[in-house]
């Protein structure tokens, strides 16, 4: 699934997306990633914002892109400094832990032909997004990067300074760039 936005086209209308963007850091960054605000006040205020937040996260976050993009799990626990990018859905499952400095990314330019010098770092259209899917128990370590599309099934640890960019399975360690199986994880029955 890909989602995409067209970026206006009109000086107005890029200062409005900007203003936009800067109101939405504010409220949901800024605001909601504040230590003053307790947990049960930024869960309630997530999901009045359209995010589907079942239990208050265990640490602050910074999210970018629209919170009704955002599902959060029961149990879940988010170190210092974890970024999610939620342009395109982001679900975290139940109990899953997330190690500080993990960025969970679900947008990406397309490029249709990478001989296509001349576009590179010239992007005229908005950016699509992928879907980013974590399963319940999920250990990811800090300074991991969760690329778009990436799906990371239940049971799964994922290593510090991990780079994913496909489908992990179930039951197992996971680390190196790109994210690799480096052995099975034994989970008690």
């Amino acid at each position: 699934m890909s989602v995409a936005t067209a970026r206006p086209s009109t000086a107005a209308g890029r200062l409005r997306e900007d203003a936009v963007h800067g109101w939405e850091y504010l409220r949901f960054t800024a605001l909601l990633g504040s230590a003053l605000v307790p947990r049960v006040v930024r869960r309630f205020l997530l999901n009045a914002a359209g995010a589907h937040v079942e239990s208050g996260p265990g640490a602050r976050f910074s999210l970018r892109g629209t919170p009704r993009n955002l599902t959060i799990g029961p149990g879940v626990y988010c170190n210092t400094e974890v970024t999610i990018e939620a342009i395109a859905p982001v679900t975290i499952g139940a109990n899953a832990a997330i190690g500080m400095q993990v960025l969970i990314a679900t947008s990406h330019h397309a490029l249709d032909d990478p001989s296509d010098t001349e576009r590179l770092g010239h992007w005229t259209e908005a950016p699509s997004g992928r879907p980013v899917s974590i399963g319940e128990r999920v250990w990811i370590g800090g300074r991991a990067v969760i690329l778009p599309g990436a799906v990371i099934d239940d049971d799964v640890v994922v290593a510090a300074g991990a780079v994913v960019s496909g489908h992990l399975r179930s039951h197992g360690v996971y680390g190196g760039v790109p994210a690799k199986r480096i052995r099975e994880l034994e989970v008690p029955a």
